[in-house]
This record gives structure tokens, C-alpha cells and sequence, in this order.
């Protein structure tokens, strides 16, 4: 569908209010399916994605290409959802020595199963999962957008791979 979003974006450009509704329920839900894979409850990504939405708003004029702009917002979000987590303050562990190899479990699962899953292993972790394994970063950008070095990008993910995998076999074991 070739301009599908171009009015849209033109619109919110020109800060209208039925082209931003429009926006906001074209991509909310992807929006909040990001933002419940950084957090531990729907209330907060919801939150999340409000204020994402701001963001996309205060700088729609940015965006270059409007036939891109779900990976713009997908970009927004993600971000949005690093800075709630540098504002909780939690820190980054410094870790020493070599990295276990992580393994992804052969078993299929459900995008519902392991974002539950996700849900309840370390915040760190969980961040540093989804940047590495779902948004597709390099060790090395995910520990530029963390702060942090690339050695404990690979420790935490080596960790969220193991934590995961854990939480997954006691899923499957409590059905």
C-alpha cells in the first residue's frame, strides 16, 4: 500500500487531531507489545506507550521517510523504554571473566509464554535480552544505549538466555 502513511504523517505534522488518532491506533498495539516486553505489568507499559506516543508526536517533523514510520515508532518506543529503565536507577553489573555460551531452547514456544517468562527474570536482564535477541543489537550498540560495557552485555544476556530457559521449564512443568 504505497502512502499509507504519508496523509497520516502530513496530518500529525500539521498537528491534527484526527491524523494523530488515527496514527495512535494504527501502531498502539504494536507500541504496546514492545513496551509489555521491557516491563512487569500492563499498567506501566501502558504508561510507556503514552508517553511514547509524546515523543512521536513532539517529533513526527524528524521522521524522513513516512513509509517508515511503524520502525520509527517501534524506535521511539524501545527508546522510551531504556529511559524508563535508566530513570529506575538500576545498575548494570560489573562482571569479571568468561561468558557462558547461551543456548536458545529448541522447544517452540508462544510469544505469550516468553514474554510472561521475560516478565519475570531480572529487569536487567530483561532489557538486555530484548535489545540483543529481539531488537536485534550488536553487543556492542545494546552496551552504547545502556552505558554500560560490552562485557556485561554479554554476561547479562548469557544470563537472561539461562534465566529464561528456566522460567520456560517451569512453565511448561506447571501444565
Amino acid at each position: 500500500m504505497a502512502g499509507e502513511y504519508t496523509e497520516i504523517v502530513e496530518g500529525c505534522r500539521r498537528h491534527q487531531r484526527q491524523a494523530q488518532r488515527e496514527l495512535y491506533e494504527r501502531l498502539a498495539p504494536m507500541a504496546m507489545g514492545v513496551c509489555m516486553r521491557y516491563v512487569r505489568n500492563r499498567e506501566e507499559a501502558r504508561d510507556l506507550v503514552q508517553d511514547g506516543f509524546v515523543r512521536v508526536f513532539e517529533h513526527i517533523g524528524q521522521l524522513k521517510d513516512a513509509e517508515k514510520t511503524a520502525a520509527w515508532v517501534r524506535s521511539v518506543m524501545v527508546n522510551e523504554c531504556l529511559r524508563h529503565f535508566r530513570r529506575q536507577r538500576l545498575p548494570m553489573a560489573e562482571t569479571e571473566g568468561g561468558v557462558d555460551a547461551a543456548v536458545w531452547p529448541a522447544d517452540p514456544f508462544g510469544s505469550e509464554e516468553i514474554v510472561l517468562a521475560l516478565q519475570r527474570i531480572a529487569p536487567q536482564q530483561q532489557v538486555v535480552f530484548n535489545l540483543v535477541a529481539v531488537e536485534e543489537y550488536s553487543y556492542k550498540e545494546a552496551a552504547q544505549k545502556l552505558h554500560c560495557t560490552e562485557v556485561n552485555v554479554r554476561a547479562l544476556y548469557s544470563r537472561a538466555c539461562a534465566a529464561l530457559r528456566a522460567e520456560l521449564r517451569v512453565s511448561r512443568n506447571e501444565e
